[in-house]
């Protein structure tokens, strides 16, 4: 699904205990007693794990209308834990989501197919006379009804169908189900624990309880933070009132877009006194938005680039060889202009029906563009106006309300990732690369390093700073610590995507500083040392390591496969490869590389078969075919070519 949104966005921007259920958790851990336990914690007080979601971690659930009807419960609606809990734990659901909705629906509208017609008319027809006749609310007509699920009404409510759960109690207590197989699963654990991959790293650092110290605050991407924030209060409120730990702090773990409801949330409950909190540790935190963010809002692209990569780039990347390349070809059909007024319309229709009417999303702006994002026209509501002014308002009090906290002795820590563009490793966010700030940005892909590294200075990815005086820079030279707000607490992956999640090294070192072990960059400077976390540090992505032993668990079960020596020696080198806090990029991808093919030996996998005839001609052929019509025709359509091109 999130291939097919990321395709569908880059044509069209370019050519458009409470509950638990009946069937209890059999697996619950033994019961132990808070004066039974000795604390994990530095200081041997017991805090609680709050991971606060960035966009994709928190999954939404549609259910079928029957649910939202009078008399559907016994006691209350949809949205209340009571009555969603066991629904979503026995799949009663029709999908599920953790970014866009599920557009099935949308589909069998006539209204949306009307309108699809229209634009495809008018589209060809602008092609052939080269006069734009693609209106504006057609456009949005199709982007309102593709995104209905995900929208949310002026009170900050999602649609009655649609739930974004938020469990108030610890991961251990999440609710399990029997599932149609008949095994028993808790569909919120594992969707916890994919997002979040951090199940051995707590269970190393905690013990056999560690999941009592894990919390999760979900909450919809698209939303409002004020809500959020409201939300926030009341989840800490309650996990602190009835945790199993004897815990009277939090420590807040906010990643990407959890961040900004951090920064909100500090600044409406600014005393510990009213927040209860202990540390703030944020992963590829969005402190200060993204500017990419503010480039799809005004409409800024990396001209004439952007046409470049349109014409030969981003499609091949998102639909893949060889179709792309055809796509490629198919695109020039229309004249440049078009699709230039297409894709500036399908950004205006973005704005207003999407980030205009979610103060989440137009939250995630720079402060420093505020003032040219609200210059726009796309927020239309005086509500979510009103949101946003606020909550731009407390991100501009952000560093003054660090700074009192660290006076009442809280600590704030930052692990960020840089040296990429804009959209450089994911294909699915390949459209990123088109926006302006893309070219000039030194990022984790999504989010600049000045935002997740607050007050970092830099030079584009790539390049390198030649005034070098009075700097301290990054073993790159792109970086420039010295001015960073909170250097003696922030560390650096080189090259780390934004799913940093899979970088275990980052996660391992997270839960050090949640539980005080780790307090600042000097802590953990010794190679020798208990704790060993170099300041600058390599990207690390153990996702497809995680499937392999996943895989293979299986295959042993299902089949009885015992492992030889061999084998078993290959599954320690890799055990041994995550343990080290110092990551290798290449060392890693060999390990893992062994790993695959010791399961392609055993039989777990299919050793990877030759192309097929046909598919080797498609692929040269078109990729031939597209490289000479570029060459001819370079970053435009065929009716805009003149033959003095020729020359």
């Amino acid at each position: 699904m999130k291939k097919f949104i990321a395709v569908f966005l880059a044509v069209v921007m370019f050519v458009s205990v409470a509950l638990i259920p009946a069937s209890a958790n059999e697996k619950a851990q033994g019961i132990v007693t808070v004066s039974d336990m000795e604390s994990v914690f530095a200081d041997g007080e017991n805090s609680l794990i709050v991971f606060v979601t960035g966009i994709g971690q928190s999954y939404s659930y549609l259910f079928d209308e029957s649910y939202t009807q009078e008399g559907a419960f016994s006691k209350g609606t949809l949205q209340d834990y009571e009555n969603y809990a066991p629904l979503i734990a026995e799949g009663k659901y029709q999908s599920r989501w953790n970014l866009f909705n599920d557009m099935g629906e949308a589909f069998s509208n006539p209204e949306i197919i009307g309108a699809i017609i229209k634009v495809v008319t008018n589209l060809i027809s602008s092609s052939v006379t080269g006069k734009f006749t693609i209106k504006q609310e057609d456009v949005n007509t199709i982007l309102r009804n593709l995104f209905k699920f995900n929208l949310v009404d002026e009170e900050g409510n999602s649609h009655p169908r649609v739930v974004t759960p938020r469990y108030t109690v610890p991961v251990s207590e999440y609710p399990w189900a029997k599932g149609e197989d008949g095994e028993m699963r808790s569909e919120a654990r594992e969707r916890f624990y994919s997002s979040i991959p951090c199940e051995n790293i707590a269970k190393e650092k905690f013990g056999e309880n560690y999941e009592d110290y894990l919390y999760c605050f979900n909450y919809g991407a698209f939303s409002y933070t004020s809500k959020n924030v409201e939300g926030l209060h009341d989840f800490i409120e309650t996990i602190l009132a009835n945790n199993k730990v004897g815990a009277k702090e939090v420590v807040l773990v906010p990643m990407s877009m959890g961040a900004s409801v951090t920064t909100a949330y500090i600044d409406a409950y600014p005393t510990t006194a009213e927040n209860h909190l202990k540390r703030v540790i944020g992963i590829v935190g969005a402190w200060d938005g993204t500017e990419i963010i503010a480039d799809m809002l005004t409409q800024s692209y990396c001209e004439p680039m952007s046409a470049d990569l349109f014409y030969n780039g981003i499609i091949g990347d998102l639909i893949g060889e060889p179709w792309g390349y055809l796509v490629n070809i198919a695109l020039r059909v229309a004249p440049k202009q078009v699709l230039r007024d297409f894709i500036d319309m399908a950004l205006r229709g973005l704005g207003t029906e999407l980030f205009g009417k979610t103060p989440s999303l137009s939250n995630m702006a720079p402060l420093a563009r505020y003032e040219e994002v609200m210059a726009t026209d796309f927020i239309t509501s005086d509500v979510v106006k009103k949101e946003v002014e606020d909550f731009y308002a407390a991100k501009s009090r952000l560093h003054k309300n660090i700074a009192n906290l660290q006076a009442e002795g809280v600590t704030f820590s930052f692990i960020a990732g840089y040296g990429l563009p804009f959209g450089a490793c994911t294909s699915d966010y390949s459209f990123f690369g088109f926006m302006k700030s893309s070219p000039v940005t030194n990022s984790d892909e999504i989010i600049n390093i000045d935002s997740t590294a607050p007050g970092t200075s830099f030079v584009p990815y790539g390049t390198k700073f030649q005034d070098t005086e009075g700097r301290e820079l990054s073993p790159d030279g792109s970086l420039d610590i010295s001015t960073c707000y909170y250097k003696d607490s922030t560390w650096y992956f080189y090259e780390q995507k934004h799913e940093l999640e899979h970088n275990n090294t980052a996660l391992s070192l997270a839960l050090n500083l949640a539980t005080g072990h780790v307090t600042t960059v000097d802590s953990c400077d010794d190679p020798n040392g208990e704790y060993y976390y170099p300041q600058f540090n390599g990207a690390r992505n153990l996702k497809r390591l995680t499937w392999y032993k996943e895989d293979l668990q299986r295959y042993c079960d299902e089949t009885g496969y015992v492992l030889t020596k061999e084998q078993e020696a290959i599954l320690a080198e890799a055990e041994a490869m995550t343990k080290r806090t110092v990551n290798d990029v290449e060392s890693d991808e060999a390990v893992m590389d062994k790993v695959n093919e010791m399961l392609i030996e055993i039989g777990v996998y299919e050793p990877e078969a030759e192309p097929e005839f046909i598919d080797t001609v498609l692929n040269v052929g078109l990729k031939g075919l597209n490289d000479v019509i570029y060459l001819i025709f370079g970053a435009k359509g065929f009716a805009d070519f003149e033959i003095s091109n020729l020359k």
